[in-house]
């Protein structure tokens, strides 16, 4: 039994009216692909730590005395971030030094804080960075 004329016209006006069929798919793909890649980009955007821990960071780092012992490497007055891991995993950091160390899930200190360890403290926590 053939279809009437009416029958296709409703038909190819439900289809040509859903998204992400005939033309309509390209452009969806598109917008959705650029959607991910600004939301993405937004995301990189780091806030600088001085900004987001206002008074934690001195305005001149001082070095610390003493040793910090990351994974059995010892680390002699250090100061700053010091990466340790390409990748987050659970690092042992003994804080032999004068001043609290804060542990970062990500490498250069960033992704947050997982950990302060005091001085004279251990800790085994999750991450890639430290910063004294």
């Amino acid at each position: 039994m053939a279809r009437s004329d009416r029958q296709r016209r409703i038909r190819r006006a439900g289809v040509d009216a859903c998204p992400g069929v005939g033309g309509n798919r390209w452009r969806t793909i598109i917008l959705v692909t650029a959607a991910v890649l600004i939301g993405s980009a937004v995301l990189d955007i780091g806030v600088p730590v001085s900004t987001a821990h206002p008074g934690s960071v001195p305005a001149r780092m001082k070095e610390s005395a003493g040793t910090l012992v990351v994974d059995g490497h010892d680390y002699d007055q250090p100061t700053g971030c010091l990466t340790v891991r390409k990748v987050p995993r659970r690092i042992q950091v003994t804080n032999n030094t004068d001043q609290p160390v804060r542990v970062y899930l990500l490498p250069g200190c960033k992704g947050g804080v997982t950990n302060v360890v005091e001085p004279g403290g251990s800790a085994t926590p999750l991450g890639a960075s430290v910063q004294v």
